[in-house]
């Protein structure tokens, strides 16, 4: 593949809206849709894999196995905090997690634009309430009934629980200080208790 990059008139972005999702349903997600690239790439690869947490581990052990030594060089992971974090399942997923998430931040600060952060999950909790908070940041009208919010599923019990307190420590540490407090309650004692439940 052949990647251009694409530059545009920053004049053009006048506002943000950075939308935050659980970094656990995030990751499995992301392990779904590589699933469905792999069934088109390789079938016979693709059926090692089943949607579940085995399939899920199962490709993240082959995943880690691949990637690592390219982690450390590449990612700028000190040597305790990358012993600390190895054996979690697709752990370099967080890592481009939090950066993604980073970067937008500085993107957004540099831009000096106003930005709304949002959280996914929030949706589910209160539809009506974001929605207006959207679309009043936005500057726009309501048009029509509110379409029903469908969650996406939870995939907090793919991780155990001291996983979760490893990738706790590791974004605490690697995530840019204006964005640990929008992390932070991912990691919650009450919610790393539901772990691999």
């Amino acid at each position: 593949k052949v990647m251009s990059k694409t530059r545009y008139d920053k004049s053009l972005v006048k506002k943000a809206v950075h939308l935050i999702r659980d970094p656990f349903d995030n990751v499995v997600s992301r392990y779904h849709l590589e699933l469905g690239v792999l069934e088109k790439k390789d079938p016979k690869e693709f059926k090692k894999y089943s949607k579940d947490r085995e399939g899920f581990r199962k490709f993240c052990s082959k995943w880690d196995a691949e990637f690592a030594g390219k982690e450390q060089r590449n990612f700028n992971i000190d040597d305790k905090l990358l012993a600390y974090i190895k054996d979690v399942p697709c752990h370099s997923d967080f890592f481009r997690y939090v950066q993604w998430h980073n970067l937008a931040s500085t993107a957004t600060r540099n831009l000096q634009i106003p930005t709304l952060r949002l959280h996914y999950e929030s949706y589910e909790d209160n539809l009506e309430g974001n929605l207006n908070k959207l679309l009043t940041f936005l500057e726009l009208e309501k048009i029509g009934e509110t379409a029903a919010f469908i969650p996406g599923k939870r995939y907090r019990n793919y991780y155990t629980s001291d996983e979760v307190k490893a990738l706790s420590k590791m974004l605490k540490e690697l995530a840019y200080i204006d964005m640990w407090p929008l992390l932070e309650h991912y990691f919650d004692e009450d919610i790393i208790s539901e772990a691999g439940r």
